[in-house]
């Protein structure tokens, strides 16, 4: 393809997904509930199904991406469930679609701008040319189903339908390509050992745990030094006085933990959810855990969600010097925390009990 074509739309690529990014911020709350109710009506089906006898345990839920369909722009995201051989299962099957289509608006609009600008390039581009650009910049634009999934999927696991289906000893929903690279939105593992995994933190076995469900165990007092704990699940734990200083928590859910004395000091908690968690005289000093782009001008990949704190207790807790520009606060007991130094651009502190607090 001709290189100032390619240049010219790289341009017009990066400007679109910024303003993809704009249209994901301003509507992401709407778009995450909307998920979250599809979400629960796929899992109801699928516990029909269960009790019907015409469905057996499942290990894989996923959201694929069929380039065949989005050629024809047509923007859905195919449902498809596995049992424990993955893409081997001789009985896979298909559940349903979810229209994506309002997370193309500017992925459409680029595909109509590449075919006008083609005009000028007669002879140097074709229109498979453009159609090859546009299947290498689909992945960006998808992105951002993943996060959509990934924090909807959250508020869905506690209670019927989900907790009804039945699952082989592992879980997972990934979102991706149709049997190629995905990424795992939500990993539930049913047999767990807390002793056993320690161990494996300590080791710094980097592949045994990020993604992975620590969820209602108990790891308090324990040490994790520059861990990488990125989209893990510790909901439901108990983590009283561990340390994860230095440690990347990105994405990390804390919901209903129990990390009293906990210190996370100098931790990338961006999109971490620390909902309705117990965080008294928690250490948070130095945290990284801004909302948004990396970088305003130039994408490089879909901006994080706000870090939440939803109606979690942090009495004494200490944020000094951390960024935590659009976080959520709240409905939180903030008594006595030492906000000092820290970056709180457009955080939410609505219903928040800020007794004491110190801002300076």
């Amino acid at each position: 393809m001709d290189e100032d074509f390619i240049n010219r739309a790289n341009i017009k690529r990066n400007e679109n997904l910024l303003k993809t990014e704009k249209l994901f911020t301003a509507n992401s709350n709407d778009w995450l509930t909307a998920f979250a109710k599809h979400f629960q009506s796929v899992c109801a089906g699928i516990v029909k199904m269960q009790n019907d006898s015409s469905l057996p345990a499942i290990s894989y839920m996923e959201y694929t991406m069929l380039y065949t369909n989005f050629i024809k722009r047509r923007y859905l995201a195919e449902i498809w469930i596995y049992d424990d051989k993955s893409y081997l299962d001789k009985n896979q099957c298909f559940i349903g679609s979810y229209d994506i289509s309002f997370l193309f608006i500017y992925f459409d609009e680029l595909w109509d701008k590449l075919i006008s600008m083609r005009k000028r390039y007669v002879g140097k581009v074709t229109a498979r040319e453009v159609k090859a650009y546009m299947i290498q910049a689909l992945p960006d634009f998808y992105s951002y189903l993943i996060n959509i999934a990934r924090f909807a999927i959250i508020e869905c696991i506690e209670g019927s339908p989900f907790a009804d289906i039945k699952k082989t000893g592992q879980f997972m929903v990934n979102v991706g390509d149709y049997m190629a690279k995905t990424e795992t939105v939500y990993h539930e593992q049913r047999n767990k050992d807390a002793r056993q995994l320690t161990e494996w933190f300590n080791e710094q076995l980097l592949d045994k745990y990020i993604f992975g469900d620590y969820s209602a165990l108990d790891f308090s007092q324990q040490v994790f030094f520059y861990t990488d704990f990125r989209y893990a699940q510790f909901s439901n734990s108990t983590l009283k006085k561990t340390v994860f200083d230095g440690s990347k928590l990105i994405g990390a859910n804390f919901r209903k933990a129990n990390m009293e004395g906990c210190s996370l000091a100098g931790c990338s908690i961006f999109e971490a959810d620390f909902s309705h968690a117990t965080l008294k005289n928690a250490n948070f000093t130095n945290v990284r855990g801004k909302a948004g782009l990396a970088d305003d001008k130039n994408w490089r990949f879909a901006g994080f969600l706000p870090v939440r704190f939803r109606n979690s207790n942090l009495t004494g807790a200490d944020f000094s010097g951390a960024d935590l520009s659009g976080a959520d606060f709240s409905g939180a007991n903030l008594t006595c925390v030492d906000f000092s130094n820290a970056v709180l651009d457009g955080v939410n502190f609505s219903g928040a009990v800020l007794d004491d607090a110190i801002f300076n």
